[in-house]
């Protein structure tokens, strides 16, 4: 793999698990009709700009690179300027970076509280394309729709090793039978299992409208 294909991978871990950034890449690589060996930094900048950035706004809702992925640009910036027999410097627009994720209204739940627990995973389990909700924290579980529970203690292993990590603020895979969404929430996970074809951004958006308040039961 070239050097600067493993480091839009490894940005795109930021938005989601390794699998799901490799699985990204390679379908802008293929529908741009692009292939990565022998690109220089100015047809990486043309891509990630273009069809990269195309495909992660139907998945996620940015609207701009952020991040670690902003990092990168600027970087291929730099080396394609350098690249350049006549470099000419460009002011970036001011708006440009103040461009970021979608801001999102916010709902504060406190599940903490049985009765809100219960109300928000009947709420996701309603979600269009939603086959599993799954609401745990240190001494609760709240589950939705058949064999969800199973998954549990996968989950919750995913929610603490990620958490060990750096605190993160959505993780998002896709497996043989669908994708998966796990956001924490204060002390809590909530966890949705859903089909390939669910509506992805609207997922991630309902489920960054809540956010804890409360304390533990």
């Amino acid at each position: 793999m070239p050097q600067t294909e493993r480091l839009v991978v490894e940005a795109l871990t930021e938005y989601a698990s390794p699998f799901a950034a490799q699985n990204i890449v390679n379908r802008a690589l293929r529908r741009a009709g692009l292939e990565p060996e022998g690109m220089d930094p100015e047809a990486w900048l043309r891509f990630v700009r273009g069809p990269l950035m195309a495909e992660l706004r139907q998945i996620f809702p940015i609207t701009e690179p952020t991040g670690t992925l902003r990092r990168l640009v600027k970087q291929l910036e730099d080396e394609a300027g350098a690249a350049r027999p006549a470099p000419a410097a460009e002011p970036a627009p001011a708006a440009a970076a103040a461009k970021s994720t979608l801001i999102l209204p916010r709902r504060p739940v406190d599940f903490s509280l049985p009765a809100e627990r219960e109300q928000v995973a009947n709420e996701l389990a309603r979600e269009e394309g939603v086959s599993g909700v799954l609401i745990q924290g240190p001494s609760y579980q709240e589950a939705r729709l058949p064999g969800v529970g199973e998954l549990a203690p996968i989950l919750g292993v995913v929610h603490n090793l990620l958490q060990k990590r750096k605190p993160y603020k959505l993780f998002y895979s896709v497996f043989q039978g669908g994708q998966v969404l796990v956001r924490p929430l204060g002390p809590a996970l909530v966890a949705l299992v859903a089909k390939r074809e669910a509506n992805l951004g609207r997922l991630m958006h309902v489920l960054n409208s809540y956010e804890a308040k409360g304390g533990q039961p």
